[in-house]
């Protein structure tokens, strides 16, 4: 791993943070370092910079793995796809859960238990926000994981419990459920007036309807995750959360984001592709390119093959006089390991360099250079840093949940007839929204040649017959969901998710194929876990439980570390 970027919010609360570097349940109960006299409705930036701030996430499970899983991404040529099917340095949320993230949202609420009893209710909504963050946080480190330590995780300092049992998802699906609910009722309600974290709050600035919109939301999301395992109990979920007034996203202006204050976020380190290169999958490019996708220079990035380079290979010898420039300039690679080895495509995965020669003042000069012939995944959506990136006031995005996300997930379940609405409005809403919000995103990052969304570009896209909401209900459902996927390209682990769920994009598409994947003319399943990670010793019964509790579905795998394995909510 290469050295951990700093952490850049302008945000001056540092000396107020709580610690965030135990490694096991029984630190929990040692060295608390929150002073009773901190304002809690400071203490809830650290959390939400766990949730943000994960360089080492990206450049392990998002650039190494999740990205050429899912084929947004393949191995550079020159790189290697060695052990793309055995993940390792991993899954460092669901550590990061219990060592900081969880562990200050559970704090916060001991804080202001000990505030005078007066003083307690301004603290509702800040709480009810902790709720909503604290669930987001377990789902998301249980989407991968299964069975996790969540009802008595954090009882070590209050109760000495350094052994806390593992809760199955069927568990926790109806608990997160019930939690959010409260939540969202909370900030809903006429409050007294509240403590406000400001600008410490770092994704809504402390707005208490966009954080009610957002926990009622993501009731819907989790309700989805599991309508094959309990369809009745999800639907009756996703009815009550339609019902709630105000209780939807109305506009890109309520995503749940993160949008970097200032400049020091998002660069070099860990966030860059250097030691993991990337190029673009041809299937995912091809899918973009042939529907005249406006997110296409956002997502990837043309070759080096310029009008002017092409000149100059001309020019030094290194390219015939017969040469013409191609102006297509958006090429992938084949995401199938094996194809690195046939002959077929030799020529597309190798590095190409060329030596040209020029005669400066009566003596030749050798120059040679290195090109890409494909594109590469757009590095400095990932890393502010990349192309010559400077400090030119370019801002890192990252989305959490999005009213794109959300329109997506309104058109499918207004398909299959669980909600009321026209699902194809949900989807050109979505497509309109997803579109948009990678328009901001690439001008806050400042990528190299973005040009601003064209005033007919989302009509003419929607009226692409790939594109357009038409055909029967199964294809209408497989537009949808190549477009969610597509709009959870900045957010991988949800993207592998999302697929997971869905099943799409699938291998026999005609739309967005999914390559089929070999290793040395075996088939290879793309992993659908990661391994449930191992406690210390005290609690190693629990662990052990609970791994043979998921294993009693059949689809759990064979082993720990079968990644191709499923969890619970993850029913074929």
């Amino acid at each position: 791993m290469k050295n951990i970027n700093k952490w850049g919010l302008g945000v001056a609360v540092a000396g107020m943070m709580l610690s965030a570097c135990t490694k096991n349940f029984e630190d929990l109960n040692k060295n608390p370092q929150v002073s009773e006299n901190v304002p809690p409705e400071m203490l809830i930036t650290q959390s939400e910079k766990g949730i943000v701030d994960r360089d080492f996430d990206w450049f392990y499970d998002a650039y190494s793995y999740q990205l050429q899983w899912l084929q947004f991404g393949v191995a550079a040529p020159g790189s290697s796809s060695t052990g793309l099917f055995s993940p390792t340095n991993t899954n460092d949320f669901y550590n990061a859960f219990y060592k900081g993230i969880g562990r200050n949202l559970v704090e916060i609420e001991s804080v202001v238990a000990k505030r005078p009893e007066g003083e307690r209710a301004q603290y509702s909504s800040l709480i009810a926000i902790a709720k909503i963050l604290k669930v987001y946080s377990a789902w998301r480190a249980s989407d991968a994981n299964g069975s996790m330590p969540y009802t008595n995780a954090f009882q070590a300092r209050s109760d000495a419990n350094y052994t806390p049992t593992y809760d199955t998802q069927e568990k926790l699906f109806p608990l997160w459920d019930a939690e959010l609910k409260a939540a969202v009722a909370t900030l809903q309600s006429t409050l007294p007036t509240q403590a406000s974290p400001g600008n410490a709050e770092i994704f809504y600035s402390g707005d208490i309807a966009k954080w009610a919109k957002a926990g009622n939301v993501l009731r819907i999301k989790l309700a989805m995750r599991v309508l094959k395992r309990t369809p009745d109990e999800a639907k009756a979920i996703i009815a009550d959360a339609m019902s709630v007034k105000n209780g939807l996203f109305v506009s890109n202006a309520d995503d749940w984001k993160f949008l970097s204050a200032d400049q020091s976020f998002g660069r070099s380190g860990n966030w860059a592709m250097d030691n993991s290169p990337l190029s673009a999958g041809k299937n995912m490019l091809d899918y973009m390119q042939n529907n005249s996708d406006p997110r296409l220079n956002i997502f990837y990035e043309k070759n080096s093959y310029t009008k002017e380079l092409i000149d100059s290979l001309i020019k030094g010898g290194a390219f015939p006089a017969t040469a013409q420039y191609n102006d297509q300039r958006y090429i992938g690679l084949p995401a199938n390991p094996d194809r690195r080895d046939q002959a077929a495509d030799a020529a597309v995965f190798k590095v190409k360099r060329y030596t040209m020669k020029f005669t400066v003042n009566g003596k030749v000069q050798e120059i040679t250079r290195t090109l890409d012939t494909v594109s590469a995944v757009q590095r400095r959506l990932f890393n502010l840093d990349a192309e010559n990136g400077t400090n030119n006031g370019a801002r890192y995005t990252q989305p959490i949940l999005s009213y794109a996300e959300q329109c997506f997930m309104l058109a499918e379940l207004s398909v299959r007839g669980i909600i009321s609405g026209d699902p194809a409005t949900y989807y050109n809403n979505g497509v309109e929204a997803s579109i948009k919000a990678y328009d901001d995103m690439a001008r806050e990052a400042k990528i190299r040649d973005y040009a601003p969304l064209a005033a007919t570009a989302i009509t003419d896209y929607l009226a692409k017959p790939g594109i357009a909401f038409t055909g029967s209900a199964d294809e209408q459902l497989e537009k949808i969901n190549i477009q969610n996927f597509l709009n959870l390209f900045k957010s991988p682990w949800e993207a592998w998710g999302a697929w997971k769920r869905t099943g799409i994009p699938k291998e026999d598409s005609k739309l967005l194929p999914l390559e089929r994947m070999t290793v040395s003319g075996q088939p290879v399943a793309i992993p659908r876990r990661w391994a449930l990670p191992q406690p210390t010793i005290a609690n190693q019964t629990n662990w052990r439980n609970a791994i043979t509790e998921m294993q009693k579905t059949g689809e759990y795998g064979n082993g720990d570390n079968d990644f191709t394995g499923r969890v619970w909510w993850d029913k074929k």
